[in-house]
């Protein structure tokens, strides 16, 4: 995996998350956020699953939400 950039704005190191949802014959996800707790920038990449599916690939997850921190493609904080 890329190594996590500092914050664009601030220069923090930001901390990131996991969050599985799971609904059962529906729709499920797993969010993976990174977020400065300095000046609050943010970055989620949201994987969905469908049907009933208890597998979350959290590694590719944390994968993409890290590329796309890094590229610094949004400049607006969230």
């Amino acid at each position: 995996m890329e190594e996590l950039k500092p914050c664009p704005f601030c220069g923090h190191i930001p901390e990131t998350k996991v969050e599985v949802t799971y609904y059962g014959g529906g729709e499920s996800h797993i969010d993976f956020s990174i977020r400065c707790t300095e000046c609050g920038t943010s970055k989620t990449i949201r994987l969905k699953e469908r049907g009933d599916c208890r597998f979350f690939d959290v590694d590719r997850a944390e994968s993409e939400a890290v590329a796309a921190w890094n590229r610094r493609e949004e400049d607006g904080r969230t």
